[in-house]
């Protein structure tokens, strides 16, 4: 980590504009073209309304966010969603963000890593996680460690044209 990137921090209690800031986030890297729920184009009021959602869950303990800068100024971002009942010893890995002028330097790999050492710590044993095809993002989550399983045809539908199938990964901490 250079000394210009702040430290990934896990965020428990979310700043009162956290939804707004990460609303923005997400916006940015749909519009950069990020397989992050959305396509370039998607109804802002859309993806501002699942960040509301998303923090929502962080404030109520159902999802873990861990953040690269400020609640309200977020460099980049990644979410994990602990299971229940028999499959509490895992996590699903959810939205990888950065923002769109910060690709490319490190900060998705410094973020993943913190989301694995944060599951580590607090005794998690596996990480799921779905990752768009058509993208580079299979290969970058094979290149740290993860193993693919298997894949779901048309698991995500961009357009009437154009289905692409998820690539299933998962990671063994233990």
């Amino acid at each position: 980590m250079t000394p210009d990137v702040p430290a990934v921090r896990r965020v428990v209690d979310p700043h009162p504009g956290a939804a707004a800031a990460l609303g923005d986030l997400w916006i940015a890297v749909t519009e950069a073209g990020g397989a992050v729920d959305f396509v370039p184009g998607a109804d802002p009021d859309q993806i501002r309304a699942l960040a509301v959602e998303t923090v929502g869950a962080v404030r109520s303990g159902a999802a873990r966010m861990l953040v690269l800068g400020a609640d309200t100024a977020p460099l980049g971002t990644i979410f994990l969603v602990p299971n229940t009942g028999i499959a509490a010893h895992r996590a699903d890995v959810a939205r990888l963000m950065v923002r769109p002028d910060l690709q490319g330097r490190g900060l998705g790999t410094l973020l993943l890593d913190a989301a694995v050492a944060h599951a580590r710590e607090t005794g998690l044993a596996m990480l799921t996680l779905g990752a768009r095809g058509g993208t580079p993002l299979p290969a970058f989550y094979a290149a740290r460690g993860f193993v693919e399983y298997g894949r779901l045809p048309d698991g995500v539908r961009l357009s009437a044209e154009d289905s692409r199938e998820v690539h299933l990964f998962f990671l063994r901490l233990g």
